[in-house]
């Protein structure tokens, strides 16, 4: 009898492996090319052509370089990306967008959990550092509470934007319509005002009061403002770490390579204290006590900061991120700079952090479209980094894995980017942002003069002299270059777009207050007398009254001050109560104007005047258009209009030639000719500070297509008598 030895299939060889992945490769660049094609027909080939090629390129470069089982792992995922776009490009485009944005946001969770749960060692913060959070937390209530009443401050703009939008969240919340508020908020990734930093105070809100300004601000400021500044002083603590002058050089190790490769060994200084890197004798305490002072001393250093968020704004939550995605790209750099050797360890570690770099990179877009420059500035030092240590090393460099970790990030960064690109590719020019905010660059001293309000030349300064005293005593300078470089590259690429407000200037935050915090926290650990009398100085510099009078020559700010309030604020007490009383849904109250004293925009913002009554009901109002390049022509809104109040003279915060969507038809209604004949004066005018008057007007005869097609030709023929070329876009 012949027994048959049956034998188990061949499992594939790893070159088979490597050969289905790229054929799963090309398969994506398929899906992708597909998906592109549909959601934007007539957009430029090129496009679909760039993002098949980068992912396909990317699936290439990880195909040659994983190891088998990571290999199998990549060619699965790939596999199901492939499938979901094929189902995405044969969805409605409404349907593409929502089923993008929630799959962007289940990746990015998806990611974050995994990372959490693979992690050799969670960090866990101490009893002492959750007392020194909380010291923090309430050190920035005190400051917010007196910042705001001392001065009787108004959210306006984009600080009342956001606070609209918890409001909305918590109307959501208490109304137990959760499909909806998901939907919306995982949609707002493609919008500029993405819902992100708004969901937990909104949640927060719908647990207490939903027009709090109080729990609304306390919410930025226990979720936003205290992390980012214990992030800031983290930081500080870090480059002060690296600029001891005796500072152990890290051990050699079997994988040190040759030619002054440094070893894998973490350095010594990641969990020394301080005290010891610095030399002093007698023991300092705890790492939380000299963080206590580090955040003192980055608090003094920019006050700005917490100003802006103890104000309603909830940006400086980008910061945390900031500081994550700094100190991820020094730990890739230093992984590739290691030795060959270890490469079964080393190598998942560096696409471990290439992946969360990735995902706190894009977290930065997400929350704040314009942290994607300090993105930008945090990629390229760390490419140049690589470029600098690849040419060093030569042959010794760890080619296949910085391939690895690039490819890893590069697909990472285009999977949580899929509703944007869908989003946006339609319509391109939408987000040209450096033609659409165009119209908010300023000239050069009046720049910097802002700069001295918000930063001051003395503190400016010590950043300056601080940077070169780190640099001066650092054996180890990457860190130092990442923030000082990142920083540097994001303020140009902004520069380029428009001037910055002051919230904006969170993307240099840490090359400002960092090396100051580090400078004195190094100099606290040998010489402890002198240097609170330094921080002293430093705080009355940036938050005395003497900084007020050191202002006018430029040398201190006054953003960390109250500023004085507003002389009207009776006067928009009345004007509250007049619109309450005319505003209908059949007869609608608008306004012409956008500069702070008066705009359309503060009709509806003086509610907090009287937060009682909630917040003014949208379908009473219409919103109108402030920037010619942003917002384009006078809209069809005006139909509405039944009553139109008029800043005279005219109001703009812009130069007026580019805010001509105010001045064209402001100055027609304050004539009387145009649609302005159309209206006539009801007598009732509301005097505002600096001399601006509020003038109501009411409606005769109802505005027709006719009315707003004629005002629009005008609109067109002042942009061009300026000198405007026309945006057909617009």
């Amino acid at each position: 009898m012949t027994v048959v030895e049956r034998r188990a299939p061949a499992r594939p060889t790893l070159p088979a492996k490597r050969l289905i992945a790229a054929l799963a490769g090309l398969a994506l660049m398929a899906s992708i090319a597909l998906l592109l094609r549909r959601a934007a027909p007539g957009a430029s080939s090129i496009i679909p052509v760039a993002f098949a090629g980068l992912a396909g390129l990317s699936v290439g470069v990880l195909a040659l370089t994983l190891e088998d089982g990571a290999l199998t792992k990549l060619t699965q995922a790939v596999l199901a990306g492939v499938g979901f776009l094929v189902l995405g490009a044969l969805a409605g485009p409404d349907a593409q967008l929502r089923l993008f944005s929630f799959a962007s946001v289940a990746l990015g969770a998806a990611l974050v959990l995994w990372l959490a749960r693979t992690a050799q060692r969670m960090p866990r913060p101490s009893l002492r550092f959750m007392a020194l959070y909380a010291a923090a937390l309430a050190l920035l209530s005190a400051y917010a509470a007196y910042l705001v009443l001392a001065s009787r401050d108004l959210m306006i703009a984009d600080f009342m934007t956001y606070r609209e939008i918890a409001i909305m969240v918590a109307q959501l919340a208490d109304s137990g319509n959760w499909a909806l508020l998901a939907s919306a908020a995982a949609q707002s990734i493609t919008q500029d005002y993405a819902w992100g930093p708004a969901l937990v105070p909104g949640l927060a809100l719908a647990l207490t009061e939903p027009t709090s300004r109080g729990i609304y601000t306390f919410a930025l400021l226990a979720l936003y403002a205290a992390p980012a500044l214990l992030a800031l002083t983290v930081l500080a603590r870090d480059l002060a770490r690296r600029a001891s002058p005796s500072l152990p050089s890290p051990r050699p190790s079997p994988a040190s390579g040759r030619g002054g490769i440094p070893s894998p060994a973490e350095p010594a200084e990641r969990r020394a204290p301080l005290d010891a890197l610095c030399g002093r004798r007698r023991p300092l305490g705890p790492d939380e006590a000299i963080l206590g002072f580090g955040v003192a001393a980055t608090f003094a250093a920019y006050p700005a900061a917490m100003a802006v968020a103890a104000r309603g704004m909830p940006d400086v939550g980008g910061l945390v991120l900031t500081v994550v995605a700094l100190r991820l790209a020094e730990r890739l750099a230093r992984l590739l700079a290691l030795g060959q050797g270890h490469d079964a360890r080393i190598a998942p570690m560096a696409r471990r952090v290439a992946l969360a770099l990735a995902l706190t990179l894009f977290a930065m877009f997400a929350f704040r479209r314009w942290y994607a420059l300090a993105a930008v500035g945090i990629a390229a030092m760390l490419a140049i980094e690589a470029a600098f240590t690849a040419f060093r090393a030569r042959a010794r460099f760890r080619w296949k894995d910085a391939a690895a970790a690039s490819a890893l990030g590069a697909l990472t960064l285009l999977a949580l980017s899929s509703p944007v690109i869908v989003g946006w590719l339609p319509d391109l020019g939408a987000h040209d942002y450096a033609r659409s905010y165009a119209a908010y660059r300023k000239p050069p001293d009046v720049f910097v003069s802002q700069l001295g309000e918000w930063v001051g030349l003395l503190p400016a300064l010590a950043a300056l002299g601080g940077a070169a005293f780190l640099w001066a005593r650092s054996a180890d300078r990457r860190l130092l270059r990442f923030t000082l470089g990142s920083a540097a590259v994001a303020a140009v690429l902004f520069l380029r777009i428009q001037t910055p407000y002051i919230h904006h200037l969170y993307l240099i935050a840490p090359a400002i207050a960092a090396p100051v915090a580090a400078s004195l926290m190094l100099a606290f650990a040998s010489r402890p007398r002198a240097t609170l009398a330094a921080l002293a100085a430093l705080g009355a510099i940036t938050l005395s009254p003497l900084a007020a009078a050191l202002n006018p020559s430029g040398l201190a700010p006054v953003a960390g001050l109250p500023r004085a309030p507003r002389a009207d604020l009776d006067e928009l007490v009345r004007l509250k109560d007049w619109v309450d009383a005319h505003a209908r849904r059949d007869a609608k109250v608008c306004g012409l104007g956008s500069s702070y004293t008066f705009s359309g925009q503060l009709i509806g913002e003086s509610w907090q005047l009287l937060p009682e009554r909630g917040p003014s009901r949208r379908e009473r109002s219409v919103k109108m258009p402030d920037v010619d390049t942003v917002d384009g022509p006078p809209t069809a809104g005006l139909k509405e209009c039944a009553i139109i109040i008029v800043g005279d003279p005219v109001q703009t915060h812009l130069n007026p030639d580019d805010q001509q969507t105010v001045v064209v038809p402001s100055r027609e209604m304050l004539a009387g000719q145009g649609i302005g004949a159309k209206f006539r004066r009801t007598g009732e005018i509301f005097h505002l500070e600096k001399g601006v008057s509020a003038i109501v007007f009411e409606r005769l005869a109802p505005l027709d297509d006719t009315d707003i097609a004629a005002l629009q030709a005008r609109w067109r023929a002042a942009r061009a008598t300026l000198g405007f070329e026309e945006d057909e876009r617009k």
